[in-house]
């Protein structure tokens, strides 16, 4: 791995497990880390989720499909969210009691946070939220619990990494 002071890896936490959220411009490898993590850890949650491009997603529709993308990946019926004050209340309503894995992948606004992860309460004891964004200002309001940096792959890493996966 290289090194750099800005290669940031923000775990904010609603719970009292830590959670992993990547964060560094696009490309450098943020949804892939927490994919994996996620494959690795999902099997010790009672539901999950991992929820992909939540900007690309966010800009082509509203968050109501991302909340209701959220709860049928958890099996949770979603035909209730007619909007996102609805979508809040039934993944709150949902989920509080069960113990969580959710993954937020490429979040670029704050409410975006709000809208899909509201507060701790929203997830049972020991659930895990990890969030990816190119933006470290977006998890500013977040209560983060640890942070972690990401560093860029060195040339030669990167190219033996690239000929392992093409």
């Amino acid at each position: 791995w290289g090194d750099g002071e800005d290669d940031t890896l923000t775990a904010p936490s609603y719970s009292p497990s830590p959670s992993l959220s990547p964060h560094r411009p696009g490309g450098v490898g943020k949804t892939t880390i927490a994919r994996a993590d996620f494959e690795t850890i999902r099997c010790r949650f009672e539901v999950t989720c991992f929820l992909a491009d939540v900007r690309e997603n966010c800009e082509k529709k509203d968050i109501t499909h991302m909340q209701k993308q959220l709860l049928d990946q958890m099996k949770i019926i979603s035909n209730a969210v007619y909007n996102k004050y609805d979508g809040r209340t039934i993944i709150q309503n949902s989920l509080r009691l069960k113990k969580v894995l959710l993954v937020l992948d490429d979040v670029n606004h704050e409410k975006q946070l709000e809208s899909l992860a509201g507060e701790q309460d929203w997830f049972g004891p020991g659930s895990r939220i990890m969030i990816t964004t190119r933006d470290l200002e977006v998890l500013k309001e977040q209560d983060a619990h640890e942070t972690y940096q990401v560093q860029w792959l060195l040339e030669s890493k990167s190219l033996n990494l690239f000929c392992l996966k093409a």
